[in-house]
């Protein structure tokens, strides 16, 4: 359980983007209580059932995507049946601003209806994830990526996963990202094809991202606490001070996450899907009523 009220952290922001939120699983009770607590807040929560009526028109919208193809109508019938397909293509259609999903159902079926009905921005090379973390005293922010979504990023994936982050945490803390590359080495105290990988990533970053700062390889000691980043790493210009903290792979970031969820008393938002054309979030299916509240009102700020 979330040890502390995450949803006041974003409420006033994510109210004033005024935005329409579907939040289709609504036979779940905690859904049920999370919609409640938002509607008394004063959010615009969509009944997704008052858009069955623009099945027509959805379907007409989605046949034009490449994975409708030799689609029966019987077939298209049965998709937008389901609440939370048909709240993927209302979304398409501009009829809501933003949704949030998954307490039911598991990730890969949220990520692939997201990939199929949204698709990606233009230069995102992949979907990814991050979970904004908060601390019990909601005074430290932090962003864990990739922690949900791609086992072994590429070089470039590595990228895209690093300015994806950066640029959610900048929106969510209103800090100026810090983004560390981590590794089991710091600047060369290790040899490792995967230290290597890791180290190409943070150099096309760089020369990416020129206005980002960001350092790597890092181990995490070196990235977070500023007397270990003297004695490993002198000349970064985190100073140990990182906020914004890309893993090596999927393995890593989904345990960390736990890890400062569960022992470090942390609140863990997410996973938060990073590199769709709108803004759609997936939910644990562990997920508390806080967990819900909040993450729709990211969802909310994130919509434009």
């Amino acid at each position: 359980m979330i040890k502390n009220n995450s949803s006041l952290f974003f409420l006033e922001k994510a109210l004033s983007k005024k935005a329409r939120i579907a939040i289709p699983e609504q036979d779940d009770s905690r859904i049920k209580l999370a919609i409640k607590i938002l509607k008394d807040y004063g959010f615009d929560i969509i009944n997704i059932d008052s858009l069955k009526d623009k099945c027509d028109i959805y379907k007409d919208l989605i046949s034009k995507k490449k994975f409708t193809k030799n689609w029966s109508e019987e077939t298209y019938d049965s998709f937008l049946k389901n609440p939370i397909n048909l709240s993927f293509v209302s979304l398409l259609n501009n009829d809501i601003d933003c949704g949030v999903a998954g307490a039911t159902v598991s990730s890969s079926e949220i990520i692939r209806s997201a990939i199929r009905v949204l698709g990606l921005k233009s230069k995102v090379e992949v979907l990814s994830s991050s979970f904004f973390m908060l601390s019990p005293n909601m005074k430290k922010k932090l962003t864990y990526s990739d922690c949900a979504v791609i086992p072994e990023p590429n070089i470039k994936q590595f990228c895209s996963i690093a300015y994806e982050a950066a640029c959610s945490h900048e929106l969510l803390s209103g800090e100026k990202p810090k983004v560390a590359f981590l590794s089991f080495s710091t600047k060369g105290s290790a040899e490792h094809y995967k230290v290597n990988r890791i180290q190409e990533a943070y150099k096309l970053f760089t020369k990416k991202y020129p206005d980002i700062l960001c350092d790597g390889e890092l181990q995490f000691d070196s990235a977070i606490n500023s007397d270990i980043a003297k004695k490993k790493n002198a000349n970064s210009m985190l100073d140990g001070d990182a906020n914004v903290f890309v893993f090596p792979d999927l393995d890593s970031g989904n345990i960390a996450y736990k890890i400062t969820q569960h022992i470090g008393g942390y609140c863990a938002l997410g996973p938060l899907l990073q590199g769709l054309n709108k803004p759609f979030h997936d939910l644990s299916r562990g997920c508390s009523v806080d967990d819900i509240v909040s993450v729709s009102m990211i969802a909310a700020l994130q919509s434009i």
